[in-house]
């Protein structure tokens, strides 16, 4: 009786040790990459021309997307897909770090290329809703508040 409890306790001990090397792996894991940010950026491809079909869109931007990268470990992952309310393509690029990381604009420009010279200016590229021009900079929006009155010049006496 008093060597199965000592072998229950021990068994125990042994669980609980196993529970705490798991959680002091997970703390030391995320501690570890703290520093680092999983970021994503939307971007969506749309048609000017009704010639071109979302399914030509979608090859072009899925060759573009698999290609490989110098470094797989820094790498921008994304899945395009169509989506059928709008019949536009539609991804998501992510990576570690912050903001907008240099294997997220090299894939930008890469895409941006491809697209080009797949189908000219015949498509637009949008990245988080903002439309993005053939050389990867935002084309800025056109402001939404009126401008404020012109206001006189200030002149002195009655």
């Amino acid at each position: 009786m008093r060597r199965r409890r000592a072998t229950r306790e021990s068994s125990k001990v042994r669980t609980m040790n196993s529970r705490i090397c798991l959680l002091l792996t997970a703390a030391l894991l995320a501690a570890g990459c703290g520093d680092r940010f999983v970021v994503g950026y939307d971007y969506r491809v749309a048609s000017r021309d009704p010639k071109i079909t979302s399914e030509q869109i979608l090859g072009v931007v899925a060759r573009s997307l698999d290609r490989p990268e110098v470094s797989a470990s820094s790498s921008a992952t994304a899945w395009a897909k169509v989506d059928e309310k709008t019949g536009e393509v539609t991804f998501t690029l992510g990576a570690f770090g912050e903001g907008k990381t240099t294997s997220i604009r090299n894939t930008e420009a890469r895409l941006l290329r491809d697209l080009r010279y797949g189908f000219g200016d015949r498509v637009e590229l949008f990245c988080n809703g903002e439309r993005l021009r053939a050389d990867g900079t935002v084309e800025p929006r056109p402001s939404s508040a009126a401008p404020p009155p012109a206001q006189g010049e200030a002149g002195f006496g009655p």
